[in-house]
């Protein structure tokens, strides 16, 4: 799996974030359409990537730079997150929109540290997820790739870690860390897809059958009705759909089925390269498109172009913000390493452990989106 770029897992970032377009939009066509599940999707990409990334790091020169790491994240997250809530806090304190600004003063400090999951429903609770994933961003590669003994026993760890957090889902008052079984599913694929000893189970995942055949389960979960036996929350869905996702990821990277190549396509990966941006302000563009197009009202037609015009909007207004503050907030990122890098060549080698392993192919991909 050493490609410098896969453009089908942007794809599937497309499809995560229109999965989430469609349950914002609150409109009766997609009601029995479980679309807060792209979320799930986000956590399963990010798990592999920054997983797969780190261990390509780890092979070339026998350890990782958190600190580079961290710069790398900080620049990417942060700029665009601190502009999603100033605007937001702008528009509620000054303006009065969205939720009162006394429940939103509340919230704010929770909000503002990457607590989200913690601040309760009101403007800016879309902003949990980010919540979920700068703490795995924080944690786990300090943890895996920091401490020697961990670094060790990281494949078992994350094999039993992964059925650890998947049984959380269902055990009342620890179902918070059930929230991590697809990120923690999507690092065990990496670790299984970076050795060799493993590799051939995971490209087994790759064949047209097993491709077509969990896509097919993907698409299933999506139309889970809450209602049904066992299904009492959305944890159970959320559980399914993760590990489904996470098995998904090899077919989308390594077949040749149209599947493959539909997310791979140019313009569904462009997309999903702005779905950080997308589902940051999405909620903005949503409120411009109600005042014109009340949610629920019409027929299909009109929820379709409501839906639309959501799409459109966000994207357009990502295009912008791609342009203004996300890559030069990487570029800012990138020259700062590379000023820390030229400065510590100038003091000379830092010594490094001994590979016991062949470095995998180097991996130039985009720096991993949300």
């Amino acid at each position: 799996m050493g490609a410098r770029y896969w453009p089908a897992l942007d794809g599937l970032r497309a499809l995560s974030i229109i999965l989430v377009l469609t349950v914002h939009t609150h409109d009766p066509m997609w009601e029995s359409f479980n679309g807060a599940l792209g979320v799930t999707l986000f956590f399963a990409i990010s798990g592999f990537l920054i997983t797969t990334l780190l261990l390509r790091e780890e092979h070339r020169g026998g350890r990782i730079s958190l600190s580079k790491f961290y710069i790398r994240r900080f620049f990417r997250i942060v700029p665009l997150y601190a502009l999603a809530l100033i605007t937001f806090s702008l528009l509620v304190i000054g303006l009065g929109q969205g939720t009162g600004a006394g429940n939103y003063l509340e919230r704010l400090p929770l909000l503002a540290t990457f607590n989200g999951e913690f601040a309760g429903s009101g403007t800016f609770s879309h902003s949990w997820s980010l919540g979920i994933e700068e703490k795995f961003y924080l944690v786990w590669p300090a943890l895996a790739f920091g401490i020697p003994l961990v670094r060790r026993f990281r494949g078992r760890a994350v094999a039993i870690l992964a059925p650890v957090a998947a049984v959380a889902s269902f055990v009342p008052n620890v179902g918070y860390f059930g929230i991590y079984f697809p990120i923690i599913g999507g690092c065990a694929l990496a670790i299984a897809a970076n050795a060799e000893s493993t590799f051939r189970y995971v490209y087994a995942l790759a064949r047209p059958a097993a491709v077509y055949a969990l896509f097919g389960c993907l698409i299933i979960v999506l139309f889970v009705d809450e209602s049904l036996p066992l299904v009492e929350t959305n944890r159970y869905a959320h559980t399914l759909f993760g590990l489904v996702a996470v098995l998904v990821l090899p077919g989308v990277l390594l077949s040749r089925t149209w599947i493959q190549r539909l997310l791979a396509n140019r313009a569904v990966a462009h997309y999903g390269t702005r779905a950080y941006a997308i589902y940051l302000f999405h909620p903005l563009c949503l409120e411009l498109v109600d005042r014109a197009i009340a949610p629920g009202t019409g027929g299909v037609l009109l929820q379709l172009a409501r839906f639309a015009g959501v799409f459109v909007l966000s994207l357009a207004t990502a295009e912008v913000l791609a342009r203004l503050v996300e890559n030069p907030a990487i570029a800012l990122g990138r020259r700062i390493i590379e000023r820390s890098s030229s400065s510590d060549d100038a003091t000379g080698p830092v010594p490094t452990t001994t590979q016991t392993q062949q470095p995998l192919p180097q991996t130039g991909t985009q720096p991993p989106r949300r």
